[in-house]
């Protein structure tokens, strides 16, 4: 056992120079672009309902209340602040993209969650999904993945075979603001010290 034990201790001692002695890889242009992607952002409103009664909360940005009036919303409230959204493509563990508890007041939602399943050819797809206990109320958008695009868009519930479905006459569960920031700091920093 003493004669294994040093032969593993031999080798590992001759083979630490050779090793440490390589040139560390460069990044690849994917990586890079990895590394560049831009932060997203989102906000959750609930419409003024019998259930959901009007309350305090975060600032509704005037662009929002915008895109809430262009959808027929006279009355809502913010129940979150911006949430930024962890790109799960950028991980390498499982991220947590809890975005809201579920918890209002007397009402109460399922957990909500959010996901950037893909970029691809200069698009973000976005999903922000939960609410009800039944799966299938999301919202799901795919816009251009640039700094400064923007949008407010229902919740909606999306059957297994990809439909939207909205009960004529209801109001939507919620509403998802969707705001495409820069690139996270952080990211661009190591970056930009790496070259």
């Amino acid at each position: 056992m003493r004669c294994l034990s040093f032969a593993l201790s031999l080798a590992l001692y001759t083979l630490t120079p050779i090793v440490a002695a390589q040139p560390a890889q460069d990044a690849t242009s994917e990586s890079i672009a990895r590394r560049q992607f831009n932060q997203v952002f989102v906000k959750v409103i609930m419409p003024v309902t019998a259930r959901t009664p009007k309350q305090d909360g975060p600032v509704v940005e005037s662009w929002v209340a915008e895109h809430l009036k262009q959808l027929g919303e006279s009355e809502y409230f913010a129940v979150t602040n911006w949430v930024p959204i962890c790109d799960g493509l950028l991980e390498d563990d499982e991220v947590d993209n809890r975005v809201w508890g579920g918890s209002l007041g007397n009402a109460s939602f399922c957990p909500v969650g959010a996901d950037i399943p893909e970029r691809k050819d200069g698009r973000v797809l976005v999903s922000v999904a939960g609410w009800a206990p039944v799966a299938g109320y999301e919202v799901r958008v795919t816009m251009a993945d640039e700094t400064g695009n923007r949008t407010v868009e229902p919740v909606l519930y999306h059957s297994p075979s990809g439909e939207k479905k909205q009960v004529r006459g209801e109001k939507p569960m919620a509403f998802v603001a969707v705001l495409i920031g820069p690139p996270h700091r952080e990211r661009a920093t190591s970056h930009s010290k790496d070259e």
